[in-house]
């Protein structure tokens, strides 16, 4: 597990490093490309379950798409009180720009891999996930032997 971490910890640093010059985060992209994906408008809360964060964070990360003006807030139509956030053409614009770079990345990181690789890669991944899915966690945790040392007196 650690070792499939790391490899994600380099994809994403080489990715963010490569792509630098759309001045977007990883996590600026991935909400951009969830908006683009949509092909409608999202609340905010939306926008953060698909991204894994907190409303909080959501927040600041849309503050700063919308200075940039790849997004707009506009008042839902049926409730007034809540807010629905849309992705503006230079926001599908760059969207436009870093999807195939992120897919070229990816594709010459696997390019060593053959198609039957690649896909027990996947068919591994997707059983990892499953076993992540289903497990106690808790209670592994809790039956795991403890790991003790001899105390010297």
């Amino acid at each position: 597990m650690i070792a499939l971490v790391k490899t994600g910890e380099a994809f994403m640093a080489m990715t963010n490093q490569a792509l630098r010059h759309h001045r977007l985060s990883a996590a600026g992209r991935q909400a951009l490309a969830i908006l683009e994906g949509a092909g409608e408008p999202l609340s905010p809360t939306t926008i953060a379950e698909r991204l894994i964060v907190t409303t909080a964070t959501v927040t600041s990360l849309l503050d700063t798409l919308e200075k940039r003006g790849l997004l707009v807030r506009q008042a839902d139509t049926t409730d007034r009180r809540k807010l629905l956030i849309s992705i503006t053409d230079e926001g599908r614009t760059i969207v436009d720009a870093f999807l195939p770079e992120i897919i070229a990345l990816q594709t010459a990181v696997m390019a060593e891999l053959s198609e039957p690789q690649r896909r027990q890669l996947l068919r591994s991944l997707a059983v990892v996930r499953e076993g992540i899915a289903t497990i106690d966690a808790e209670a592994i945790v809790a039956a795991a032997p403890k790991r003790g040392r001899p105390r010297h007196g």
